[in-house]
């Protein structure tokens, strides 16, 4: 197995999360993966230890996951049956509320973009 860089392997972090905010903010994709596997795919990528790779995640950045956590465990404590019914999220005040920040995590990582999965990126000091 290859070894990586601890940057390399947040700037992969960094791409996973952009997919996971640009999931949460459809709630069609949401119902096609079902609401229970949403939700263990937050806590497969999140929380992270922005200690490891400084650089990687902005200021901003690091706000809107603090946020977007709170209101996807939100959905997640409303949630107590796994369901694809795409209308049982759009009646769920948590849910709507966690897909519409999500686009806005959305453009605000859109800012930086995707990172490299295969190179460092070079970061002004």
């Amino acid at each position: 197995m290859e070894e990586i860089s601890k940057q390399l392997l947040y700037q992969r972090l960094r791409n996973r999360v952009i997919e996971l905010l640009d999931l949460y903010s459809s709630l069609d994709d949401i119902a096609t993966l079902g609401a229970f596997e949403t939700i263990d795919m937050v806590d497969d990528w999140l929380p992270l230890d922005y200690a490891a790779a400084p650089k990687v995640f902005s200021e901003k950045e690091r706000v809107v996951i603090a946020k977007f956590l709170m209101l996807s465990n939100a959905a997640a404590d409303a949630t107590d049956e796994d369901t694809w019914k795409v209308d049982w999220f759009r009646d769920s005040e948590e849910w709507v509320n966690v897909s519409r920040f999500s686009e806005q995590a959305l453009a605000v990582f859109c800012e930086r973009g995707r990172f490299s999965e295969e190179s460092e990126e070079d970061f002004p000091s």
